[in-house]
Protein backbone atom coordinates (compact mmCIF):
# COMPACT_ATOMS: atom_id res chain seq x y z
CA UNK A 1 0.00 0.00 0.00
CA UNK A 2 2.68 2.13 0.82
CA UNK A 3 4.43 1.77 -2.47
CA UNK A 4 0.86 2.59 -4.40
CA UNK A 5 0.81 5.56 -2.26
CA UNK A 6 4.64 7.17 -3.00
CA UNK A 7 3.52 6.44 -6.47
CA UNK A 8 0.44 8.42 -6.82
CA UNK A 9 2.18 10.88 -4.84
CA UNK A 10 4.84 11.44 -7.16
CA UNK A 11 2.72 10.91 -10.18
CA UNK A 12 0.11 14.17 -8.31
CA UNK A 13 3.66 16.65 -7.69
CA UNK A 14 4.72 15.80 -11.40
CA UNK A 15 1.32 16.85 -12.85
CA UNK A 16 1.19 19.98 -10.48
CA UNK A 17 4.49 21.08 -11.54
CA UNK A 18 3.97 21.25 -14.76
CA UNK A 19 0.37 22.41 -14.63
CA UNK A 20 1.32 25.63 -12.58
CA UNK A 21 4.10 25.94 -15.48
CA UNK A 22 1.38 26.02 -18.02
CA UNK A 23 -1.30 27.75 -16.94
CA UNK A 24 1.01 30.45 -15.30
CA UNK A 25 2.24 30.60 -18.86
CA UNK A 26 -0.61 30.63 -20.70
CA UNK A 27 0.73 27.33 -22.58
CA UNK A 28 3.52 29.06 -23.89
CA UNK A 29 7.00 30.13 -22.39
CA UNK A 30 8.80 32.95 -23.48
CA UNK A 31 11.71 32.74 -25.78
CA UNK A 32 14.37 33.38 -23.30
CA UNK A 33 12.81 29.91 -21.11
CA UNK A 34 12.91 28.01 -24.67
CA UNK A 35 16.19 28.86 -25.04
CA UNK A 36 17.63 27.99 -22.08
CA UNK A 37 15.18 24.79 -20.83
CA UNK A 38 16.85 23.56 -24.97
CA UNK A 39 20.36 23.54 -23.44
CA UNK A 40 19.38 21.13 -20.11
CA UNK A 41 19.90 17.51 -22.49
CA UNK A 42 22.98 18.95 -23.16
CA UNK A 43 24.10 19.32 -19.78
CA UNK A 44 22.47 16.61 -18.03
CA UNK A 45 24.00 14.62 -20.21
CA UNK A 46 27.69 15.81 -20.16
CA UNK A 47 27.00 15.62 -16.06
CA UNK A 48 26.47 12.19 -16.22
CA UNK A 49 29.22 11.24 -19.07
CA UNK A 50 32.37 12.90 -17.87
CA UNK A 51 32.50 11.49 -14.55
CA UNK A 52 32.36 7.97 -16.38
CA UNK A 53 34.97 8.83 -18.68
CA UNK A 54 37.26 10.34 -16.16
CA UNK A 55 36.95 9.07 -12.79
CA UNK A 56 38.07 5.02 -11.55
CA UNK A 57 35.00 3.57 -10.26
CA UNK A 58 35.50 3.46 -6.81
CA UNK A 59 38.10 5.92 -6.03
CA UNK A 60 37.07 8.67 -3.09
CA UNK A 61 37.60 12.24 -5.27
CA UNK A 62 38.23 13.26 -8.09
CA UNK A 63 40.99 10.96 -10.38
CA UNK A 64 42.20 11.71 -13.72
CA UNK A 65 41.98 8.36 -15.76
CA UNK A 66 42.98 7.72 -19.34
CA UNK A 67 41.73 4.73 -20.36
CA UNK A 68 39.76 3.19 -23.22
CA UNK A 69 36.47 5.32 -21.95
CA UNK A 70 38.15 8.24 -23.04
CA UNK A 71 39.29 7.65 -26.29
CA UNK A 72 35.72 6.40 -26.99
CA UNK A 73 34.08 9.63 -25.24
CA UNK A 74 36.47 11.60 -27.95
CA UNK A 75 35.42 8.96 -30.68
CA UNK A 76 31.37 9.97 -29.48
CA UNK A 77 31.93 13.64 -29.18
CA UNK A 78 33.48 13.61 -33.06
CA UNK A 79 30.62 11.35 -33.90
CA UNK A 80 27.81 13.52 -31.83
CA UNK A 81 29.65 17.00 -33.37
CA UNK A 82 29.55 15.65 -36.63
CA UNK A 83 26.07 13.59 -37.10
CA UNK A 84 23.86 14.82 -34.60
CA UNK A 85 22.33 11.89 -34.35
CA UNK A 86 22.30 10.41 -30.94
CA UNK A 87 21.83 7.21 -32.05
CA UNK A 88 24.52 6.83 -34.36
CA UNK A 89 26.88 8.55 -31.95
CA UNK A 90 26.18 5.82 -29.02
CA UNK A 91 27.12 3.42 -31.56
CA UNK A 92 30.09 4.92 -32.63
CA UNK A 93 30.95 5.14 -28.84
CA UNK A 94 30.56 1.70 -28.23
CA UNK A 95 32.07 0.32 -31.08
CA UNK A 96 35.26 2.47 -29.97
CA UNK A 97 35.46 1.06 -26.19
CA UNK A 98 35.25 -2.27 -27.57
CA UNK A 99 38.13 -1.64 -30.42
CA UNK A 100 39.75 0.49 -28.05
CA UNK A 101 39.75 -2.08 -25.22
CA UNK A 102 40.46 -5.07 -27.78
CA UNK A 103 43.35 -3.22 -28.74
CA UNK A 104 44.60 -2.46 -25.32
CA UNK A 105 44.39 -6.09 -24.69
CA UNK A 106 46.15 -7.38 -27.93
CA UNK A 107 49.41 -4.57 -26.87
CA UNK A 108 49.47 -6.21 -23.13
CA UNK A 109 49.05 -9.72 -23.86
Amino acid sequence: MQIWLAIIGMALVTFLTRAVGVFVLGGQAPIWVQRWLAQVPVAVFTALVIPTLFVQAGSVGPQLVVGPSVGAGVIGALVAWRSGNVVVTIIAGLVGLWLLRWLGSMIGS
